[in-house]
């Protein structure tokens, strides 16, 4: 009898630990998605774009970062900030509007914004606000991407596409990332469904081990 009460026992605590197991990796699986994928496409969702033209760049202190490999590789890059006037061109301040009685256009006042250049939508809101974020392990190499995207998009009166959140004008992205609702969309259904089956199938795994030890007895 010992014998069966140690293994109900231990059926039991098999259960459980699959139970509170599956949701636990899915709910993890789900804020990586979300904060990787879908929080930059919702943000892609808001942005317009407009032409930036650079006024200035500068190298600035290191900053210390969390190499993808390793659990305690750390390194460093040099934090590049590049300055831009941008102006919605394409928008409603750049477009021409003219008197259907006369049959003449004229251009709207454009207006020009301050502010900073990041490489993706995905590095908004990071602190500080550097134009790109290298995490190689050996620093020398985030010096030299660094160096090599100041050299490429840093350059003073260098004009280029970029995009902007019409609700700050913190920073502008040069390029856009997951830039749709379907990446949303699959960032948040495939963790839910992976949290959804594991769960039915923990349960009626769980059922059935139920039955085996209903009573603290085995059961064919």
């Amino acid at each position: 009898m010992a014998s069966d009460d140690w293994d109900y026992s231990y059926c039991k605590r098999g259960c459980v630990y699959t139970l509170a197991f599956v949701p636990v990796l899915g709910a993890i699986g789900l804020i990586v998605a979300g904060v990787v994928v879908a929080r930059p496409a919702l943000t892609a969702l808001r942005l317009r774009e407009a032409v930036c033209t650079v006024t200035n760049s500068t190298l600035g202190a290191d900053v210390t970062c969390k190499c993808p490999l390793g659990r305690n590789c750390r390194s460093t890059f040099p934090c590049l900030q590049i300055g831009v006037l941008y102006s919605d061109e394409k928008g409603s301040n750049g477009t021409t509007s003219g008197s259907p009685e006369m049959g003449q256009t004229k251009p709207h006042n454009t207006t020009s914004h301050r502010s900073l250049l990041v490489n993706t939508q995905d590095l908004f809101g990071r602190t500080p606000p550097c134009a790109v974020r290298p995490c190689d392990k050996s620093a020398h190499d985030n010096v030299e991407d660094v160096l090599a995207y100041q050299e490429s998009w840093g350059t003073a009166g260098q004009r280029f596409p970029c995009f902007y959140d019409p609700a700050s004008d913190a920073e502008v992205s040069r390029a856009v990332v997951f830039g749709d609702r379907w990446a949303v969309f699959h960032a948040l259904f495939w963790p839910l469904l992976v949290i959804f089956l594991g769960l039915a199938a923990a349960y009626f795994i769980c059922y059935r081990f139920h039955c085996w030890c209903d009573d603290g007895t085995w059961e064919d």
